[in-house]
């Protein structure tokens, strides 16, 4: 059996900065000038840019998510409140009350997804509150009431994202959109914590408004449409997790597209098994399954 090449221009192990920017100098001469790029920080990425001289940037989600760390990684409420989410899951998971315990945690994405956790405890604060709740039920969350306080004032800085959030990812960042972001960020002016995630809100789009030279001008400072649509192909490939890359990125633009009837039927017609056979033999290297028949035939 023929062995497909293991390298390739699109499929590799590894992209560099550079390896990047030559793809967008590419781009460049195929679309016109990149005049900035939104991305989630990756240090890869910000290099590739720096390269080809594109203005960089960051995507307000994951700019959020940095804000988070910064306000609760060092934070002992937070640290004590995580904790106790943590053993109440441990001790509850496999028992009759494993329908009450906390949202997982996951490490990889913990401030970006730290609205599940206040969603599930103003639910707790507001069931204790009930008489749906048995004895040993209401015993076994009684620490979450403890931290009443503390729960509140994370939800009132989710409340605040959300609501910069559907400004600027429906709208973009504009002069305009800056102006009502300032003004939901009055909000926070009752704790210190509201505050400093007021001044971290105020640097971003300080930093980025920077780029704006125009009234009119808009920039996209979120990359959920990228997110989602890979989010879409990786569903589709998890079907089969000792794939890996293979032909099936080609079904990727279609994400993104509303494709007439005529349009699939056209594509269907014209594009035959060889054509795709020999496209995946020029651009993708070996994915899992090729590699263990090969390795264990």
């Amino acid at each position: 059996m023929a062995k497909p090449p293991t390298k390739s221009p699109l499929s590799r192990k590894k992209w560099t900065g550079e390896d990047i920017s030559k793809e967008l100098e590419t781009s460049n001469a195929l679309v016109g000038k990149v005049l900035y790029a939104t991305t989630d920080g990756s240090c890869t990425l910000k290099k590739a840019l720096r390269l080809s001289g594109i203005n960089h940037i960051y995507d307000v989600t994951h700019a959020i998510a940095i804000m988070l760390e910064k306000l609760y990684k060092k934070d002992a409420d937070f640290i004590e409140f995580t904790n106790q989410m943590g053993q109440m899951r441990f001790k509850l998971c496999c028992s009759q009350y494993a329908h009450i315990i906390p949202p997982n945690q996951r490490s990889k994405s913990r401030f970006l997804n730290i609205d599940i956790l206040t969603g599930w405890s103003m639910k707790v604060l507001t069931a204790l509150k009930k008489d749906d709740l048995t004895k040993e039920e209401k015993e076994l969350l009684q620490w979450v009431a403890d931290k009443k306080s503390f729960i509140e004032e994370m939800r009132q800085i989710i409340e605040i994202i959300e609501d910069v959030s559907i400004i600027l990812k429906n709208n973009g960042l504009s002069k305009d959109t800056k102006r009502k972001c300032l003004q939901v960020l009055k909000k926070c002016k009752k704790t210190s914590r509201q505050k400093q995630f007021k001044d971290l809100f105020k640097d971003y789009l300080n930093t980025n408004a920077a780029l704006i030279k125009k009234q009119s001008k808009t920039i996209m400072c979120s990359s959920d449409i990228v997110e989602s649509t890979f989010g879409k192909y990786k569903n589709e490939i998890s079907k089969n997790p000792m794939n890996g890359i293979t032909d099936l990125a080609l079904i990727i633009p279609a994400f993104t597209s509303n494709l007439l009837d005529d349009e699939i039927k056209n594509a269907i017609d014209s594009c035959t098994c060889k054509m795709l056979k020999e496209w995946k033999t020029e651009y993708l290297c070996d994915y899992l399954s090729v590699k263990r028949k090969i390795a264990l035939n």
